[in-house]
């Protein structure tokens, strides 16, 4: 395998659905970002065997966001750069959701996240009972319940095309002090051309700036099963 150590930049829209964007250095390319929850439930599936039974459990995650939706063309195709038009002067309002002083959300009665409705996109989860995949003396019971997960980070993934091919990431992110820290990991049986097969971790931190902006750097490693180009 070959090792190669990627890093360089990203900015990024947010929109309803996920993040739209661009990298620059090691990964050159449009990306598009899909928030796993956004535009329908997104559900997990367990069995829990007990004694007299087996208990089906669906835990699902939704999550809400108060942004515009994706628009139908990248907002950075044929060499557009939306943050052209920003300002450089610092914003005098923090982020959608932001504490000034520290940059952290105030949690709300009631946010299974610990954050508030108006903190940018924030998860609702909760887990039920199939009462018709369930057994023994479990079979049609029925029950549901909200749960606050304060250290919850909402999951999805990106594809970056690339002159290589594309790279399919998988992520978990959240926002800390106006700033969007994620972890991913390559997937490579969904990525294409010299990515295919690759494995690999990443991270980024993008500083948030209102009212949809994110722009910072990323960095990892990869392992490639082909030779990369230049090397």
């Amino acid at each position: 395998m070959y090792k190669m150590d990627v890093k360089g930049e990203m900015k990024a829209l947010a929109f309803r659905e996920g993040s739209s964007g661009v990298f620059t250095g090691t990964f050159a390319g449009l990306y598009q970002g899909h928030r796993l929850g956004s535009t329908t439930p997104h559900e997990q599936e367990t069995s829990v065997k007990l004694s007299g039974g087996t208990i089906r459990l669906i835990l699902k995650h939704q999550v809400h966001a108060l942004l515009a939706p994706r628009p139908a063309v990248h907002p950075f195709a044929n060499g557009n750069d939306p943050f052209v038009d920003l300002p450089t002067a610092p914003a005098s309002n923090p982020p959608p959701g932001m504490n000034r002083e520290s940059g952290f959300v105030r949690p709300a009665e009631g946010s299974p996240t610990g954050k508030s409705p108006g903190a940018g996109p924030h998860a609702e989860i909760t887990l039920r009972i199939d009462p018709e995949a369930s057994s023994g003396i479990f079979a049609m019971a029925s029950g549901e319940m909200r749960i606050t997960a304060p250290n919850y980070r909402i999951g999805g993934y990106l594809v970056i095309n690339t002159a290589g091919g594309d790279v399919v990431m998988t992520f978990l992110e959240s926002v800390e002090r106006g700033v969007l820290n994620a972890d991913l990991s390559l997937d490579g049986k969904r990525s294409t051309g010299i990515y295919r097969d690759a494995h690999g971790d990443f991270k980024f931190a993008l500083t948030l700036i209102p009212p949809n902006f994110g722009r910072g750097p990323y960095w990892g490693t990869i392992w490639l099963q082909r030779e990369p180009p230049n090397t």
